[in-house]
C-alpha cells in the first residue's frame, strides 16, 4: 500500500511539473524574439541612418529598396519552410544531396524560422525601410515647413513604400508556396557552405 501511494505521489509531482516546462518553452522563444528584434533593429538603424546621413538621393532611394527587398525575401523563406515538408529532405539525405541536411533542420524547426524571417527580420526591414522614407522626404523638401504640399508628399512616399513591401510579399507568396522544397534546398546549400561537414569534403 505505502509503495502505491509513493508511485502516485511521484506521478502527481511528475505531472504538476510538466505544465511549468511547458509555460517556460512558450515564453522563451516570444522573449528571444523580442531582444533579437531590438537588437537587429538598432544595428539596421545604426547602419542605415549612417549611410543615409551621408548619402544622396540616389543612394536613398538604393538603401530603401534594399531593406524593401530583404523584408520581401525573408517573408518568402518564411512561408516556404511552412509550406515544406520532411519527407522529400531525407530522400535527399540518403542521395548525399547537398544542403538536404540543413533544409531538413530548417523544416524541422518550421515554426522558430518562420517567426525570425518574417516576423523578426522581413517587420524590422519593413519598420526600417518607412522610416527611411523621411530621410528621401528630406531631399524634396529644403525646409521643415508644414504645408499641404510636404504632407502629400510625405504621405505619397509612405503609400509608395508600404504599396512595394506589401505587393512585393503578395506576389511572392503563390511562389514560394508552389516551389517551397526548391527554395529552402537552395537555402540549405547555402547554409551549407558554412558547415564544417560540408568544408572537410
Amino acid at each position: 500500500m505505502n509503495n502505491l501511494k509513493n508511485n502516485e505521489n511521484r506521478s502527481s509531482s511528475v505531472r504538476n511539473k510538466r505544465p511549468k516546462t511547458k509555460k517556460e518553452s512558450c515564453w522563451s522563444w516570444p522573449i528571444k524574439v523580442f531582444f533579437l528584434a531590438v537588437a537587429l533593429s538598432l544595428l539596421f538603424g545604426t547602419v542605415s541612418e549612417h549611410f543615409m546621413s551621408e548619402a544622396g538621393m540616389v543612394l536613398a532611394v538604393i538603401i530603401v529598396l534594399i531593406l524593401i527587398s530583404v523584408s520581401v525575401i525573408t517573408d518568402m523563406i518564411g512561408i516556404a519552410v511552412v509550406a515544406s515538408n520532411e519527407a522529400p529532405f531525407k530522400s535527399m539525405i540518403l542521395k548525399k544531396v547537398r544542403g538536404a541536411r540543413q533544409g531538413l533542420f530548417m523544416v524541422q524547426n518550421a515554426a522558430k524560422i518562420a517567426s525570425l524571417c518574417a516576423d523578426v527580420i522581413g517587420d524590422v526591414c519593413g519598420v526600417l525601410s518607412g522610416a527611411a522614407g523621411v530621410t528621401i522626404l528630406s531631399f524634396l523638401i529644403s525646409d521643415n515647413s508644414l504645408s499641404a504640399y510636404a504632407i502629400l508628399l510625405a504621405a505619397f512616399i509612405s503609400a509608395i513604400i508600404a504599396g512595394l513591401t506589401i505587393g512585393g510579399k503578395a506576389l511572392i507568396k503563390q511562389y514560394a508556396t508552389n516551389n517551397a522544397i526548391k527554395i529552402i534546398l537552395i537555402i540549405g546549400k547555402f547554409l551549407s557552405l558554412f558547415s564544417k561537414e560540408q568544408n572537410k569534403k
